[in-house]
């Protein structure tokens, strides 16, 4: 195996892991959690809960967008707390989710929703919940976006306030209903930095069995433990609601090998085992290429 060195860290390289992706990750998870530096200024974010500091991760995020040649937009949103009293005194939920698309080359209206939270509980550097899952998604369209030919539109999108009842994805599932968008399907990604007892099992909650299929025959084929799981309280569960074709992929949450410093001061950089987040990266790379190239000759 490879190794590169971060912050005074060696951090594992998988055999045969793009290395230009290896060391984006690190940055990613460094930069988002508060490890180093998030612009040129020298501004650190503590956590991702506040106003300014998620607008600071949303320029960032806009960055990595932009990195891989996909058009960044900002959806923005209003929506009234569920508590009347809280609402008048403190007023509605406000928030913008990130989003960019990376188009099929053949053509289509169907698209395949790739996502992530990117905001924190307060005084939580996230690298963890959820700067893991952000490193993943820049690191499956990168590959995604080299692929020659691809039979579905990704949508890549960051959500803002996962942890506020999942009102980011909320909104974003009215902004696609209005838009009219033809959902393939969805695949939600939290929690990707933690293992343990390094078997680089994944858990997938609520897949279809189209989904929890396809998810398993990559497992076999790597060597990686897949466990199906009924869990519903994160982003996925925003498109099951409206009867989209749904998955949310995390570390085990559910068999206990999930980290104990969700929500915490705690969730930092040091603690995210870079080699499981580049497993799991494969993994969902080769999920999405089997799914957007099904049935095209490769090529």
């Amino acid at each position: 195996m490879l190794t590169s060195c971060s912050g005074g860290k060696e951090k594992v390289l998988l055999d045969n892991f793009p290395q230009d992706i290896h060391k984006a990750q690190i940055e990613i998870v460094s930069s988002l959690s508060g490890n180093q530096s998030i612009t040129s200024e020298g501004s650190v974010l503590n956590a991702r809960a506040t106003v300014q500091e998620r607008e600071l991760s949303r320029a960032y995020l806009v960055e990595l967008l932009t990195q891989l040649s996909i058009e960044p937009n900002e959806q923005h949103y209003r929506q009234k707390n569920s508590n009347p009293l809280v609402d008048i005194l403190v007023g509605p939920f406000k928030g913008t989710n990130i989003y960019g698309i990376l188009p099929a080359t053949l053509q289509t209206d169907q698209y395949i929703i790739l996502g992530a939270h990117y905001d924190t509980a307060r005084h939580c550097p996230g690298a963890n919940d959820n700067a893991s899952s952000i490193a993943l998604l820049y690191g499956v369209a990168k590959r995604l976006s080299e692929l020659k030919t691809r039979k579905y539109n990704i949508l890549i999108v960051f959500f803002d306030q996962e942890e506020e009842e999942l009102i980011g994805s909320k909104a974003f599932v009215r902004y696609i209903r209005k838009k009219k968008y033809t959902i393939h399907s969805a695949h939600t990604f939290d929690q990707i930095g933690w293992d343990k007892d390094k078997d680089r099992a994944i858990e997938l909650e609520l897949p279809s069995i189209e989904l929890e299929e396809v998810y398993k025959v990559q497992g076999i084929r790597r060597g990686i433990p897949i466990y199906t799981t009924k869990v519903n309280s994160t982003d996925h569960q925003s498109f099951r609601d409206i009867g989209i074709n749904a998955v949310g992929i995390t570390e085990e949450y559910v068999n206990k090998d999930t980290s104990p410093f969700k929500d915490t001061p705690k969730d930092t950089f040091e603690t995210i085992n870079f080699q499981y987040l580049e497993s799991t990266t494969n993994l969902v790379y080769e999920v999405i290429k089997t799914i957007v190239s099904k049935n095209i000759k490769d090529e």
